[in-house]
């Protein structure tokens, strides 16, 4: 009923609604018989099995006109009524079900069709709905695009991520809800092409200098999957055989005319390279039989479309970003907004590791050293969209969260798992579990879980779940033929206190070796030890860049800091009063007191030469007074009594 009552709604303010495929004005209320109360308006009540969109394109406008058909499976035991989302801006001509005109009524983002005889369960049902126009009004560009590419000409393309699908096509915008194929057929001028999904599998020449590109995809596809874009292209296509299966795969690039090719064939051809590679670590490429593609348009970025991305360049990292957006988003598709870093988050990180394999360790570090400045420009909310955002679409696609620090925090889940050939082999099994479906981060978390036999509760938690990033500050000493590693982590944000690290220290030693040790930090306080009786020349902290994490202060501790020569602590053991007096005259310090459990109770800035902290409500025990002066951090034991 709410759906009726929007559309009444509607009809009253706006003046206007459509309704059997004539537009009714508010006067003419009392004449319309045939609007009846609408119960079953759940899109829960069919499955879509395939799309045919069938269109007249130009490459001048935003104008369409055509057809949508969906054939879809019915659910429930039965049901009258099929609601698809679908913008009012179009003028509808007609609805047919399975060949018979039928009845419709339509808002600004859905249509409602009235089924002549009420589909039963299991029932498989052809609507195909008859339409013209433009999908939205001026300063209101969604969906469908039309632009010029400087020096190219003009062209019209479509972008439907995350719900704007509905301004080109009739369709079910529920990412659940995959159909198991696709037909996208264009027509235009004889002197344009038409890119789209799948396979083209036929071109007919048209009256009156039009042609028709007839493009197939008989794998399951999301709805924002679909795409299509027209403009005068060169053709430029290669195949690029797997190693691993030994198929041929066609790439098909649709590029700016004349000089492109000849400025960008280098950068073009590098989409081989990535697609070797990612066939390697992630399993074959799921849409071999078919192809892959590119369709140029004068946007920024560029998005995965199953089987033939868009894109305004051939950056290095933007095509293999979207390109393995074709295993992680097209293939396995993220089950909800809210785990929009299935998506991201993994093609983000195969740019890290594209870079990694095929140019070099320095630029991926480039990158992850960029990924991290990135991520931690946002302390304020989580990889996890929460459920209030996930019809905003800045936030969804948080540039900082979704993506930088997706990739960073799966790069920090390959560290935790410790084995390369385990971490793999995990993404490759996850994906064929997963393939054509669609998967939460929830599912990934339960699968890692499951491979490895480890708890991740905490990683996920802390990482994915919470806000922010650690603050580290870390001094280290080496005496006595033993190292000693003080490291006080504090966050930016207070709704994730603390995160559970692996540490990785990497050691120097005068003779020139060197060596790895791996520490964990399970509380905000922690010292660590090992006996090394090689002399220690150097210590680096996270060499590989590991760790999202901002280090504020990394230093060595010689015998001449020792807590006596820098200040004085007293009375120790401590009643009431503690009182810390500086031999020097300091510029500034911080202090902080740690329980035993390594938890921060205390903190404290001043830039006095005697601070006098009151800890008599504290519990009796021992603490930890750190003071923080100078870039180096010391240690000291107190007793409360």
């Amino acid at each position: 009923m709410k759906f009726l009552v929007d559309i009444l709604t509607t009809f009253v303010i706006g003046g206007t609604f459509q309704m059997n495929g004539t537009v009714c004005h508010k006067n003419d209320l009392n004449n319309i018989e045939s609007l009846q109360p609408v119960t079953d308006l759940s899109q829960d009540n069919y499955n879509v099995r395939f799309y045919k969109i069938d269109l007249s394109v130009s490459d001048s406008s935003i104008y369409i006109s055509g057809s949508t058909l969906i054939r879809f499976e019915v659910t429930v035991q039965q049901t009258s009524n099929i609601v698809f989302d679908f913008v009012d801006n179009y003028k509808i001509d007609s609805v047919m079900t399975d060949h018979t005109k039928t009845d419709f009524e339509s808002d600004s983002e859905k249509m409602i069709v009235h089924l002549s005889d009420a589909g039963v369960l299991g029932q498989l049902i052809d609507v195909e709905i008859y339409y013209h126009g433009r999908g939205y009004t001026k300063g209101n560009e969604t969906g469908i695009y039309n632009r010029i590419a400087s020096g190219y000409g003009s062209y019209t393309w479509t972008l439907s991520e995350p719900f704007s699908a509905r301004n080109w096509f009739p369709c079910k915008q529920i990412l659940t809800d995959k159909a198991d194929s696709a037909w996208v057929f264009i027509t235009t001028d004889s002197t344009l092409r038409a890119g789209s999904n799948g396979v083209l599998t036929n071109t007919v020449n048209l009256p009156g200098g039009k042609v028709r590109y007839e493009w197939k995809t008989r794998h399951p596809i999301a709805y924002y999957l679909i795409s299509m874009a027209v403009g005068k292209y060169d053709d430029y296509s290669f195949y690029v055989r797997d190693s691993l299966n030994g198929d041929s795969i066609p790439v098909v690039n649709y590029i700016y005319p004349e000089s492109y090719l000849q400025q960008n064939k280098s950068n073009i051809d590098e989409t081989a390279n990535f697609l070797i590679f990612f066939s390697k670590i992630y399993g074959p490429y799921p849409y071999a039989d078919e192809k892959y593609g590119h369709c140029m348009a004068p946007i920024g970025g560029a998005m995965e479309h199953q089987t033939m991305t868009t894109l305004g360049d051939f950056g290095y990292t933007l095509v293999a970003h979207e390109l393995s957006h074709q295993w992680f988003g097209d293939y396995v598709t993220c089950s909800d907004w809210q785990d929009i870093w299935i998506n991201e988050g993994f093609a983000s990180y195969s740019e890290y590791l594209a870079l990694e394999e095929l140019d070099s360790k320095e630029s991926a570090m480039a990158w992850m050293a960029n990924a991290h400045n990135f991520a931690m420009q946002d302390d304020s909310g989580s990889v996890y969209v929460p459920a209030k955002d996930t019809l905003n679409e800045d936030r969804i696609f948080d540039y900082y969260l979704s993506y930088k620090k997706g990739a960073a925090i799966l790069h920090m889940i390959r560290e935790e798992v410790g084995n390369d050939e385990i971490f793999f082999s995990i993404l490759r099994n996850f994906l064929s579990v997963y393939k054509n479906k669609n998967a939460s981060s929830a599912d990934f978390k339960n699968f890692l879980e499951q491979k490895t036999g480890r708890n991740f509760d905490n990683f996920f938690n802390q990482w994915y779940y919470g806000e922010g990033y650690p603050h580290l500050k870390i001094s280290w000493l080496y005496k006595n033929d033993s190292l000693f590693i003080y490291s006080l982590q504090e966050t930016s944000s207070a709704k994730t206190p603390l995160f559970d690290l692996l540490m990785p220290f990497k050691i120097i030693f005068a003779d020139g070796t060197d060596t790895t040790l791996m520490f964990r930090q399970t509380s905000n306080y922690q010292e660590f030890s090992a006996h090394l009786p090689t002399t220690i020349s150097n210590l680096i902290f996270d060499p590989d860049q590991w760790l999202l994490a901002k280090i504020d202060k990394f230093s060595y501790i010689t015998e001449n800091d020792t807590v006596p020569r820098i200040f004085t602590v007293t009375p120790n053991p401590v009643k009431t009063e503690l009182n810390i007096w500086f031999k020097d005259e300091p510029s500034s310090y911080d202090i902080r007191l740690v329980d035993i459990s390594g938890k921060i109770i205390y903190t404290y800035n001043s830039t006095d030469r005697l601070s006098v902290i009151d800890i008599k409500n504290f519990h009796e025990g021992v603490y930890i007074l750190l003071i923080i002066i100078d870039n180096k951090m010391y240690s000291t034991k107190i007793v409360k009594i």
